[in-house]
């Protein structure tokens, strides 16, 4: 059975992928900004259900400016489970833009891409999230710089939270997670080594079902950057049950 549900998977994404790249590449120019965010989440949460993966979401906080989004990186899927959510403005690594039609998706959506081992990068970077938050948009940064099997918490970078510090705007901390139904640790979305895209894809489609869960934590405000950086660590850690240090207690 893993094999027909994976052809019929399979088969549903490229549709759906095809209506996004029409909807991006055609009628992003018609659509107001509110109307374009409406469609992007909307497209997000249809994609993790072709996917299989169940989504189970607390309501993000609500304010009347913009904010700062950090939560741990386990998956690709993180971006789709989080515009699902809430829509926000991504900052991901500089690589994903040359993705085929994944990449020109991710730009059409307003992601921000980073060179990483350009240490100057992350001052442009920081001011295209100035330029965001100040028009009230949220914007969204993975602080660990890699993904992790879900079990662990790494060290935050703090230099992505100076933005939010310098605007004084809050830094909402999200947990993401992925089980099997009945509350379990699922590897298969661990998006992590050197796994290609198409293996993580084809791990992914053959499982019966993906419970992906995004809580959300208590909004900070910390006029210091790494005081800041920390802060959300072990609020993150906290939602994720793990040890202050970002570490399972098993």
């Amino acid at each position: 059975m893993i094999l027909p549900r994976r052809l019929v998977r399979l088969a549903r994404l490229l549709l759906h992928v095809l209506g996004g790249v029409w909807q991006a590449a055609v009628m992003f120019r018609f659509y107001s900004p509110a109307k374009r965010d409406r469609v992007i989440s909307s497209w997000s949460t249809r994609l993790l259900e072709t996917l299989g993966v169940r989504l189970t979401a607390a309501p993000p906080p609500t304010f009347d400016r913009g904010a700062l989004l950090v939560a741990n990186h386990v998956s690709w899927l993180d971006i789709f489970v989080i515009h699902a959510a809430r829509r926000v403005h991504f900052v991901s690594k500089h690589e994903v833009r040359s993705w085929p039609v994944a990449g020109w998706l991710a730009h059409r959506a307003g992601t921000l891409f980073i060179q990483r081992a350009k240490k100057q990068d992350t001052a442009r970077i920081n001011g295209e999230m100035h330029a965001l938050l100040q028009d009230g948009a949220w914007v969204a940064v993975f602080p660990e710089g890699t993904s992790s099997d879900g079990r662990q918490l790494g060290r935050f970078m703090p230099s992505l939270f100076q933005p939010a510090v310098k605007e004084n705007l809050p830094v909402v901390p999200a947990a993401l997670r992925y089980q099997t139904p009945d509350g379990k640790h699922c590897l298969a979305a661990a998006y992590i080594d050197e796994m290609s895209f198409g293996q993580s894809l084809w791990q992914i489609v053959g499982e019966p079902e993906i419970v992906a869960r995004l809580d959300f934590g208590k909004p900070l405000q910390i006029d210091e950057r790494r005081a800041l950086a920390e802060a959300a660590h072990q609020e993150i850690a906290r939602l994720l049950g793990l040890s202050p240090e970002g570490r399972s207690p098993e």
